[in-house]
C-alpha cells in the first residue's frame, strides 16, 4: 500500500513537473504578430503569389496541387496573409 502511494505521488510530482515546462508558445504568436505589424493588412492581402496560394488551398483542398499550396503557405508570409485576412474579415463582421 505505502509503495502505490509513494508511486502515486511520484506521478503526481512528475507531471506538475513536466506541466510547468510546457510553454504557451507566445514567442511564435509575438513573431507572427510581427511580420503582420511590420506591413500593412492591405499591402499584405494584395500579394498576388499569396493570393494563389490561398485560392488553391481552398479550392484543390487534399489533393497534390492543395498540399502543394498548403506547404507554401506555412511561410512567415503565408501565416502574415492568413492573419491579415482574419482581421479583414472581423473588421467586415462588425
Amino acid at each position: 500500500m505505502r509503495a502505490l502511494f509513494a508511486f502515486s505521488v511520484a506521478f503526481i510530482f512528475s507531471a506538475s513537473a513536466l506541466a510547468g515546462n510546457i510553454s504557451d508558445n507566445k514567442d511564435m504568436t509575438t513573431r507572427y504578430s510581427e511580420v503582420v505589424d511590420s506591413k500593412s493588412v492591405k499591402n499584405i492581402l494584395q500579394n498576388a503569389e499569396m493570393q494563389r496560394l490561398h485560392r488553391d488551398m481552398t479550392h484543390y483542398a487534399m489533393s497534390e496541387t492543395g498540399m502543394e499550396a498548403r506547404l507554401r503557405m506555412m511561410s512567415k508570409e503565408g501565416r502574415a496573409y492568413h492573419n491579415a485576412l482574419e482581421k479583414k474579415q472581423k473588421k467586415a463582421a462588425k
